[in-house]
This record gives C-alpha cells, sequence and structure tokens, in this order.
C-alpha cells in the first residue's frame, strides 16, 4: 500500500491516492486524472470527504475516465450534486455532479472487498463523521497491522488541518466544529493526519499546539 499526495488549484486542495498494486482508491477528486499518472491503474472508489467545491471539481471526469464510484456522507451527497449547495455557483463556475453518489454513514468500516479491490492486503477505513466545515463532513481512517510502526492514517478533509481548524461560516458550525475535535482528540496520539489542505501532521501533535484542540483541554500532559 502506498500512499501519494497531489495538491492542486488556487486553493491547494490535497487529493490523495492509495495504491495497493494496480488498483487505487481516490480521496477528494480535486485533480485531473491526467495529472494523476494512473495508466493501468483501476480505480476503484473516489471518496469525497465533503462536498465544497475545491475538493469534487474533477469527481464527474475522474469517474467517466475510470469507472470508479463515487462515494460521500449520507447528508452531503445532495450537496455534492447541487451548485447552489456546495459553492462552485458562489465562487467558481457552477458544477453539480451527476448521480448517482453513494451514501455512507458513521460507523461504516469498508475492507478491500468492500471496495471491490482484489488486493490481498489487509486494511480497513473507519468512516468517521465530523460535522462542522459542514453537516455532512466526514473523516477516513485507515488502519492496516502492516503499516510499521504508525496507527493508522486519518484523512480529515476540512476538518482539522495542522495547527488550526476548517472554516464554519459556509454552511457549519463552530460548536459541531468543535464536538468533533473533541471526538478526533481520542485517537491515539500517533495517527498521522492528512488534511484537505497543507501538510501532515498527528493526533498528538494537534493535541499539544492546536489552539482548537487545547482550548478544550485535549492534552492530558497539561
Amino acid at each position: 500500500m502506498e500512499i501519494h499526495v497531489y495538491p492542486f488549484g488556487p486553493l491547494q486542495a490535497n487529493l490523495y491516492v492509495i495504491l495497493f498494486g494496480t488498483e487505487a482508491l481516490i480521496i477528494d477528486p480535486c485533480v485531473p486524472y491526467d495529472a494523476l499518472n494512473l495508466e493501468g491503474i483501476k480505480v476503484r472508489r473516489i471518496i469525497c470527504t465533503h462536498a465544497h467545491y475545491d475538493h469534487i471539481v474533477e469527481a464527474d471526469n475522474i469517474r467517466n475516465r475510470t469507472g470508479g464510484v463515487i462515494l460521500a456522507y449520507e447528508d452531503e451527497c445532495e450537496a455534492i450534486m447541487d451548485a447552489s449547495k456546495n459553492g462552485s455557483s458562489a465562487f467558481f463556475s457552477a458544477l453539480s455532479v451527476a448521480p448517482p453518489i453513494c451514501a455512507l454513514r458513521d460507523g461504516d468500516t469498508l475492507t478491500g472487498g468492500d471496495l471491490e479491490l482484489e488486493t490481498k492486503e489487509d486494511f480497513s477505513i473507519r468512516v468517521i463523521h465530523t460535522p462542522g466545515h459542514t453537516k455532512g463532513s466526514m473523516c477516513l481512517l485507515l488502519t492496516a497491522p502492516d503499516i510499521p510502526g504508525e496507527i493508522g492514517y486519518l484523512f480529515s478533509g476540512d476538518t482539522i488541518f495542522k495547527g488550526t481548524v476548517g472554516r464554519t461560516d459556509l454552511g457549519g458550525s463552530m460548536p459541531d466544529m468543535m464536538r468533533s475535535v473533541k471526538m478526533l482528540s481520542a485517537l491515539p496520539d500517533d495517527v498521522i493526519v492528512l488534511p484537505g489542505h497543507g501538510e501532515r501532521t498527528t493526533i498528538g501533535h494537534e493535541k499539544r499546539n492546536n489552539p482548537y484542540f487545547t482550548d478544550l483541554g485535549c492534552d492530558d500532559t497539561i
């Protein structure tokens, strides 16, 4: 298993590719397919952490090129398909992703078989509903026994970044965000956070340094 990140666009949104040999999952489809160097790779799933335009702009194009199935949290599917709700009509060119979009729910655990991957690698991806940036924002916790010395990877979308959290003034809620931060603070410190913008961090680093975590007393070493 390999994880590759592709920052793209004026807002430098991060697209992640999780490679399993000749198969792949894409998280936050915001980069043109031809820039991903996935020739000969079968893209099985295209997962959107939330509906905002800068994270979904290439969803239809990548699906059309690869046949991959688009997934999103159940509360976010409507916004992905509606330009008036995903921010595109207000800030960019109107974009509505065509159906179908398969709905995920809080606590869903996805394995290779669920994602139609042929890989024999043992891994799981747990869906964590983290409202705040948007109503249906979610994080994805990837764990695998073969990840050496690491407990897992959290694809955090625009919920948490290194040193801060996502904005809540575009259909979100700060009280919801703080509840989501508190919930994520319960993850092991060694979990690597792969955010929707910017560089990677860890849950432990955020508990010690991110004011949105420290204000809640999330760092139990203090």
